[in-house]
């Protein structure tokens, strides 16, 4: 027996289909033989199929723990965006469990092209609601962030302004490192696929993995001979088509990957670097 019309009207990618529609849906979901000494998935593997807990319970295990209980949809998003597993799942013995790919799914409202706008319309809801509720949390880090700086601040000011003593060196050293790694400056954006970013040396090109103000980790190409920390590069970097020259001492090191602590850079191309980040910033940001 296939998930019941009601339990797929609970959950939000299905709001506002009628029973027939989601029998057509439900009929297309097949059961899965629960083994709760296997992961159903995990961390790093490819998702293209997403689930329907209709009993029992599926506990999903990443930076947090989470245990979900039916009716529940489980590795939507992932499926249907082509990301890989982000937390690992594991299935509690006596769970009903069902399954069915993304491109079932897909091939099912491609031919029913008025339930796909709706779906399409819900699945959007779904993740403007994730994007939101992801900028609170962020908003109340920030917070607390600029809070710590202040007392960070106020601390070092306090050993500096109090008689000397045997910790008073290393205290302040600490304080002021601290400080000047939650500075805003070294905070990382990773380039979306709409805004690639590359870097272009004598040996090849590099993919950009993060970067930041001051920092850029890349991945570089098969060619190139590894650098040791401490070694000075240069090259163009490609922001998403506008190039800036770069510069910089390998910071971190590892195989192929290699972070780079940037030169100062003329105002003008620090400009440029300032205006991608922005842009790169604003796709997760709900305006």
């Amino acid at each position: 027996m296939a998930p019941s019309a009601n339990e797929l009207r609970t959950i939000p990618l299905f709001a506002g289909f009628g029973d027939a529609e989601l029998g057509e849906i439900a009929a297309r979901f097949t059961p899965i033989a629960v083994d709760p000494n296997k992961p159903l998935f995990e961390v790093g593997d490819p998702a293209t199929t997403f689930y329907v807990l209709t009993k029992g319970e599926v506990v999903l295990t990443g930076n947090d723990v989470f245990r979900l209980r039916p009716p529940a949809l489980i590795g939507e998003l992932g499926a249907l965006t082509n990301l890989t597993r982000s937390t690992s799942a594991t299935v509690l013995a006596g769970s009903e469990l069902w399954e069915i790919s993304a491109k079932q799914i897909q091939d099912f409202l491609g031919n029913h092209q008025e339930l796909g706008v709706r779906f399409l319309v819900n699945l959007l809801s779904v993740v403007a609601e994730k994007v939101h509720r992801d900028q609170r949390r962020l908003a109340d880090m920030r917070s607390n962030l600029i809070s710590t700086q202040k007392e960070l601040k106020r601390l070092r000011e306090l050993v500096l302004e109090s008689p000397e003593t045997p910790l008073s060196a290393p205290v302040h050293d600490t304080l002021d490192k601290l400080i000047t790694h939650n500075r805003r400056v070294n905070y990382r954006v990773e380039p979306p696929a709409a805004l690639a970013a590359t870097v272009r040396f004598d040996s090849g090109v590099a993919c950009v993995a993060d970067l930041s103000r001051t920092h850029v980790t890349m991945h570089l190409p098969p060619s190139a001979k590894p650098p040791l920390v401490g070694d000075w590069l240069s090259g163009v970097a490609d922001l998403a088509g506008t190039e800036v020259p770069i510069s910089g001492r390998v910071f971190r090191a590892n195989g192929k990957k290699l972070t780079l602590e940037l030169d100062l850079m003329i105002d003008e191309f620090a400009g440029i670097l300032e205006g991608y980040l922005t842009r790169a910033q604003l796709l997760d940001i709900l305006c």
